[in-house]
């Protein structure tokens, strides 16, 4: 027994087939270390997926927090604006009445006794016309703010009404007015409109006060061919950028005697005619509003055949 080798039970192996198998071992485990690699690779960029997945929907959940508490403050302010709304509708349609009597009367007694009036009192009488012109214009502001009446659009030339409305205004001697001496047509409810430029032309003349001033009014051809392009542009104070956002929130006013709805009076009604306004101010230089507004009706832009449609739809 002690010639025999004690390993006789292991098969020996060449060596050249040993290598080999060591080699495709390597090669396997070197394979497997490249697929463990990728696969931590792979976890690690899920991982980091799911973090920015987290962080984006924590930013959602900080925006939908922000967005539901801000519509919760419109719709309260919805609420209470709905409530003064009414109120202030009764109290506006119940001093119109007595109103319009100061008005009528005050007018009768100035035909009557103006041949006996001074100059000092024709000034004091004047002063009372302007007091009432401004408390009624005020109503109507507040009574288009808060019942919007429906409106009879017909054809109308812009010029024709700017010029009706300036004819009526008291301009400061020291504010030059460059109205367009044509215009084009548009598709609007004539008094409406009307109260759209006596609004924003008394904003203008507000704005520039006792100074020197001017303000330019234009109309051109607006990049959509069924709109019209207004520009009304002043020279004076502006509105300072905190401000500028502001412009068009029910009862906001830079000014001691307005209501705050006179802007958005406008907005309303341009909206209703289907077009837009737009205000661009620079503190100390001036504001330009733009307006845009329809050249024809729905109606006028449909073929024969659809207007004959609609017609039928309406007669029904």
């Amino acid at each position: 027994m002690s010639g025999v080798n004690p390993y006789f039970f292991i098969k020996e192996v060449p060596t050249e087939e040993l290598v080999k198998l060591l080699a495709r071992k390597i090669k396997e485990l070197k394979s497997e270390k490249d697929t463990t690699a990728n696969l931590n690779l792979q976890l690690r960029n899920t991982v980091k997926e799911l973090k920015n997945t987290q962080d984006e929907l924590l930013r959602n959940r900080e925006i939908l927090q922000d967005e539901v508490k801000q519509k919760t403050d419109e719709l309260i302010n919805l609420e209470r604006v709905s409530i003064l709304g009414n109120f202030t509708a009764r109290a506006a349609h119940d001093l119109n009445n007595p109103l319009s009597v100061i008005k009528n009367s005050s007018q009768i007694l100035r035909i009557n006794l103006d041949k006996h009036l001074d100059e000092k009192s024709k000034a004091q009488w004047s002063r009372l016309d302007r007091a009432v012109a401004r408390m009624s214009h005020q109503i109507d502001d507040v009574l288009g703010f808060v019942k919007p009446p429906t409106l009879e659009r017909k054809k109308h030339v812009v010029a024709s009404i700017l010029s009706d409305v300036l004819e009526r205004m008291e301009i400061p001697s020291n504010i030059e007015i460059h109205p367009p001496l044509v215009g084009s047509t548009i598709y609007c409810d004539y008094e409406k409109i009307e109260i759209v430029f006596v609004n924003l032309l008394t904003n203008a003349i507000q704005a520039i006060g006792n100074n020197d001033g001017s303000i330019d009014i234009t109309i051109s051809d607006d990049s959509d061919p069924k709109y019209v392009q207004i520009i009304v542009q002043d020279s004076g104070c502006g509105v300072p950028p905190n401000l500028s956002d502001k412009l068009f929130e029910p009862f906001f006013t830079t000014k001691q005697t307005g209501t705050g709805l006179g802007l958005v009076s406008c907005k309303s009604i341009v909206k209703e005619h289907g077009g837009h306004i737009g205000i661009t101010s620079i503190f100390g230089k001036g504001t330009t509003i733009k307006l845009r507004l329809p050249k024809e009706s729905e109606f006028d832009n449909l073929d024969t055949d659809d207007q004959e449609k609609t017609l039928k739809i309406k007669s029904r």
